[in-house]
């Protein structure tokens, strides 16, 4: 039909996209793929363009976005750039640890194609991130849509620890971020239970002494966070009550080997972060009691409570 009619793809539908923009918004690669080839992409406006790569990588396109780039090098330095890096922001598991395809490469010619072509994604997501985060000014780039603190505080939310490693590296300062309640990357790392970023933050931060010194606007300092039940989605990543209960004690625990003696008893609405903890945790507890009692009749001798939180801290750490 192209072939017949070379206009076909720049057509508009009712609401005024091409079909390239559909293609890409509900996640169809091989069209996107070809569309791509045949659309005359500067003909799209800036904003057409910016959500055409935006919903590539919502969809684990890299390679699709990357010849995005490729062919236009203007959204690499387009201030709606930061939406494209808040999609990679929000995806732990999408970004590996290198930029170098020549590993990969010869990968993809072995028997294990499927684990390769993974890999060799999260190599594309990796330069992906590189690419859109050059020339950025962490502290001045701040736009009506999404400005890039907040992208860097959501990698932090989500526990991309990759995806911050990448940012600092070029951009040390970074390190100072914090939202609008006073809480650095570190604190949304403790808040939100994400160990890959504490260690991270912890390992690299010269001035982590400083850091936590950080009291939010409700003068809760890092141990109140640590106080906080955790997200569900990170406080049931381990099943049963009596594990959970565990996790977030020894969450609690690391905390409060880190922040300065007088904060332990430091109060925020009357409350020290020991009394906030066993506040929040107090349901939690209760059904961890209870379901003591209700397996009490297997051998609890094999449970390893601490195991899995540990092995997922650097041992250099514990």
């Amino acid at each position: 039909m192209v072939k017949k009619s070379p206009n076909l793809p720049s057509i508009r539908s009712s609401e005024g996209r091409t079909p390239l923009h559909i293609a890409a918004l509900l996640g169809r690669r091989d069209m996107v793929s070809y569309l791509f080839s045949v659309t005359h992409v500067k003909d799209l406006t800036l904003d057409e363009r910016m959500e055409i790569l935006v919903a590539t990588i919502t969809y684990d396109m890299y390679d699709i976005a990357l010849k995005i780039l490729d062919k236009d090098e203007t959204l690499e330095t387009a201030n709606k750039r930061t939406l494209a890096l808040r999609e990679l922001a929000r995806k732990p598991l999408a970004i590996g640890s290198t930029s170098h395809l020549s590993l990969w490469k010869k990968c993809l010619n072995s028997w294990f194609k499927g684990i390769c072509k993974k890999a060799l994604m999260k190599t594309l997501a990796y330069q992906l991130v590189e690419r859109l985060s050059k020339e950025v000014q962490p502290f001045q780039d701040r736009e009506s849509s999404y400005d890039f603190p907040t992208v860097l505080l959501d990698a932090a939310k989500f526990g991309n620890a990759e995806f911050l490693n990448i940012l600092i590296s070029s951009y040390p300062d970074i390190i100072w971020i914090a939202d609008n309640q006073n809480r650095s990357l570190f604190h949304i790392a403790v808040l939100n239970r994400q160990e890959s970023v504490f260690n991270l933050i912890y390992e690299i931060a010269a001035v982590k002494e400083i850091i936590l010194t950080y009291v939010d606007d409700k003068n809760e300092n890092i141990l109140h966070l640590a106080g906080y039940l955790a997200p569900s989605s990170r406080l049931n990543i381990v099943s049963g009550a009596a594990l959970q209960m565990q996790r977030e004690l020894l969450w609690f625990k690391e905390a409060e080997k880190i922040v300065p003696p007088s904060y332990l008893n430091m109060k925020s609405s009357g409350l020290t972060p020991g009394d906030l903890f066993t506040k929040k945790h107090k349901n939690l507890q209760r059904e961890g009691e209870k379901w003591m009692k209700d397996t009490a009749k297997y051998d609890r001798g094999n449970i390893d409570y601490n195991c899995g939180f540990r092995s997922s801290f650097h041992c250099t750490r514990w």
